[in-house]
């Protein structure tokens, strides 16, 4: 190779960002499918649906798998999965109010044979979603049964704002970290990206500020960059999550990210594969 080729070759190279990103900082965690998105699927089509699409693992709901399952039960659930090509890597969102409740809930996600459960403990103050509360009694419950059961939780965020979300019900991650700071290190994060951004965080600094305690996190695009909820296809997004993914590469986050877009779907199944096709393009 003559001196002027290998400076045109390297100019070249130089000139690709992303490869020379890449070389340094390698993406380690993966897309997944949260059980939500597929909440009108049947069992057999969520599972069906994650094969024809290519989403090899699952955060399985209680729609495909119910708590009351039996041992058997979940024996072939778990033969179906890996018919699929389905690897169900958690369980939740999964909602607690008592002792009790968590107790069967963990036992539930040992049964199942998974290492992390994106859970919710609270209290119910009535029988609306929006009577719910983040509860520091209940955090401790699940932290003792964390340690005990050895399976991490990973409290989900519901958002800031009142009209798109729960901020009674562990808005941010700031909030939530005053719940848990001092539990077990196994209390951690499900940390929803679109709702973090149109809290308006900075989602990177949140990233860098909890890495030890992020778990796993769900994202979609939304078309409102202050509506959290507002799911929508990559081509009407309000925001770009290249920092976001930047900043979880920085951290060496290994765990998955559930692509939620239930409200969206399924009246509107192509945003499926055009978000997986982004969000995969920035991995």
């Amino acid at each position: 190779m003559t001196r002027r080729s290998f400076i045109s070759a390297a100019a070249a190279f130089a000139a690709s960002g992303c490869t020379l990103h890449r070389l340094r900082r390698s993406t380690k965690f993966r897309l997944a499918m949260a059980g939500y998105t597929l909440k009108s699927f049947k069992t057999a089509e969520a599972l069906e649906f994650c094969r024809a699409h290519g989403f090899t693992h699952l955060c399985v709901k209680d729609f495909h798998l119910p708590f009351d399952a039996t041992g058997p039960q979940i024996a072939v659930f778990r033969r179906m999965c890996g018919d699929a090509g389905v690897v169900p890597y958690a369980a939740g969102p999964i909602y607690m109010y008592s002792e009790d409740e968590a107790k069967r809930r963990f036992d539930y996600a040992a049964a199942l044979g998974v290492p992390l459960i994106v859970g919710v403990p609270g209290r119910r103050l009535g029988p609306k979603w929006t009577d719910c509360r983040g509860d520091r009694a209940m955090c401790e419950v699940c932290s003792r049964l964390a340690d005990e059961y050895r399976i991490r939780f990973a409290i989900h965020n519901h958002g800031r704002n009142p009209n798109t979300g729960n901020p009674n019900l562990y808005p941010a991650v700031p909030e939530t970290f005053e719940f848990i700071g001092d539990l077990s290190p196994r209390m951690g994060f499900c940390v929803d990206w679109a709702y973090t951004y149109a809290d308006g965080l900075d989602c990177a600094e949140v990233a860098r500020t909890y890495a030890s305690r992020i778990f796993d996190g769900h994202v979609r695009c939304i078309s409102d960059a202050a509506n959290g909820s507002s799911g929508v296809n990559p081509a009407g997004r309000a925001f770009d999550y290249g920092g976001i993914f930047d900043a979880l590469r920085e951290i060496g986050y290994d765990g998955c990210l559930g692509l939620e877009l239930a409200n969206a779907f399924p009246g509107n199944p192509q945003w499926i594969d055009e978000s997986r096709d982004y969000f995969r393009g920035l991995m």
